[in-house]
């Protein structure tokens, strides 16, 4: 599947009052249409706004003094209210409203999500200014269009010159200008950089013929494949820019019924992935996996909310990870963990035996999901330890902070949530609809494990959901020694006293769970 590329301005400079700097990535109209409901200005210049399935999206950078945002209704003469997302940045009390256009002033580069109310989500991805940008020619750079001749059309899967840039690339970086590219597997090699320019996107064509079987998702009966992944056993791999990685999911799932895992870290150490969007996945998007010492940083992953098994942020198997300021929106899990038997599931071509994991910390990350926030689980067949949520945002979810041990006998214990806000709650998941939910589940193959020594702090719950909080466990498998202090209820308007305040009240095989002063 292929669209044709029309002409299009990819990055633009923009000065402002000497200072200021505004640099906007937007992608190629021909495959993403500027949104009909949303425009949009950063100290008075236009910045595009591109349309998606239920909210629309902006992604800029900005530096060197404070940028006034202008999001304006395109439809609307006039709009009443608005909610700004991290609430904690104050916009909400200092935006303004005059006819159809908000106005607010945004002092440093950070993600939001702005709902108007007679029209929805727009995001802004205000990233830092692009100080790194390598040139795309010169010693050490593998251009994949000049040197290698890659299609940027769209038209034809142009892997062949992808594959080549990468083999000759080791030690350097695959540069890849601004295109529409067909892609299908990629492997990157140890001391590699795989750079996406402003305007890059690379494609998932969702045909099973341009990619290896890799899996089969029972969950949704499809077969699957590792798009994009780190060689096994490499090190020092980066994947950087301001560039696109599109999966296509809409279309892999419903029509070519092949799916993938956009981008998978496996077997492999010192991994950094910084700045570039990932949208539309068709199956859990950035996957960290058995793999140590792996950062990502201003990751945007975009997905839909009408397609199943989509998680946003899932590290698995893995140790020494760091997940900060990003932001996930997906159907399913915006931000988890899990462990793995071996040979089961998708499991069954990952390299090595099963890992524990531990030391992952997930900081100043948004979520939006119709499922979990930020999660430990469903698999723990591995250990999980030492699990830290901080400072997050869940925008909206069914259940907000989890841990759901369902598949596996090992132990998820050491897990912090602490200095995070839940915004809004709706529906339910399982059954589940609250702000937190920490539970052990014997699987229909029989399987639990106890969860241990969890801490809850400093939470600002400005919704609680429909259903009680949990620290439930089996009775082979016992909750134990989960601490709560400073839980803010905004319809208490003060810090719950008791597990009843918390509407934490499912606690069957559980002790020493407390309110700490």
């Amino acid at each position: 599947m292929w669209c044709a590329a029309a002409r299009f301005t990819v990055f633009s400079l923009i000065t402002h009052a000497a200072a200021f700097t505004l640099q906007t990535y937007p992608g190629p109209t021909s495959i993403y249409p500027r949104s009909g409901y949303f425009s949009l200005t950063v100290n008075g210049q236009n910045v595009p706004v591109t349309a998606f399935d239920g909210y629309a999206y902006a992604h800029f950078g900005f530096g060197n003094g404070a940028a006034e945002i202008k999001v304006t209704s395109i439809q609307k003469a006039a709009i009443t209210s608005f909610t700004t997302s991290p609430q904690k940045y104050g916009y909400d009390t200092t935006g303004r409203i005059s006819g159809n256009t908000l106005t607010f002033t945004m002092d440093t580069p950070r993600y939001l999500i702005v709902r108007l109310s007679e029209v929805g989500e727009v995001i802004l991805a205000a990233d830092p200014l692009e100080t790194n940008a390598p040139s795309p020619s010169g010693p050490g750079i593998f251009n994949v269009v000049t040197q290698y001749g890659a299609d940027t059309s769209g038209r034809t899967v142009t892997t062949a010159a992808f594959r080549s840039a990468l083999s000759a690339g080791q030690g350097g970086i695959v540069y890849v200008p601004s295109g529409i590219y067909s892609i299908g597997n990629l492997i990157l090699p140890s001391r590699t950089s795989l750079y996406l320019a402003p305007g890059a996107v690379l494609r998932f064509t969702g045909n099973r013929a341009d990619y290896t079987n890799d899996w089969t998702k029972t969950s949704v009966g499809l077969d699957g494949t590792e798009w994009i992944r780190t060689a096994y056993d490499s090190s020092d791999i980066k994947i950087f820019g301001r560039g696109t990685i599109d999966g296509l999911g809409d279309y892999a799932q419903k029509t070519g019924k092949f799916i993938a895992h956009a981008v998978m870290p496996i077997n492999t150490t010192r991994f950094t992935f910084d700045g570039p969007l990932i949208r539309d996945g068709s199956a859990w998007t950035l996957v960290a996996t058995r793999s140590s010492f792996v950062t990502i940083d201003h990751a945007k992953i975009l997905n839909r909310m009408n397609l199943k098994e989509n998680d946003a942020f899932d590290v698995q198997e893995s140790q020494h990870v760091v997940v900060k300021n990003s932001i996930g929106i997906a159907l399913d899990d915006s931000f988890s963990t899990k462990t793995w038997p071996i040979n089961r599931g998708i499991t069954v071509k990952y390299p090595g035996n099963p890992q524990p994991l531990f030391n992952v910390t997930f900081t100043n990350n948004i979520a939006w999901s119709h499922c979990y926030g930020f999660k430990v689980g469903q698999g723990v067949w591995e250990e999980q330890r030492h699990v830290r949520f901080e400072g997050g945002t869940v925008y909206d979810a069914a259940v907000g902070l989890g841990i759901h041990h369902k598949w596996g006998f090992d132990t998820a214990k050491e897990i912090y949530f602490t200095d995070t806000v839940i915004e809004h709650l709706h529906g339910n998941n399982d059954g589940h609809a609250t702000w937190l939910a920490i539970f052990v589940q014997e699987s229909n193959a029989g399987e639990f494990g106890p969860i241990q020594d969890v801490s809850v702090w400093n939470i600002n719950v400005l919704a609680r959901g429909t259903g009680v909080a949990s620290a439930r466990g089996h009775p082979q498998a016992m909750v134990t020694n989960v601490g709560l202090r400073n839980i803010f209820f905004r319809d208490l308007n003060r810090a719950a006293t008791s597990l009843a305040e918390m509407s934490l009240t499912d606690t069957a095989y559980s002790t020493g769970v407390v309110v700490k002063g």
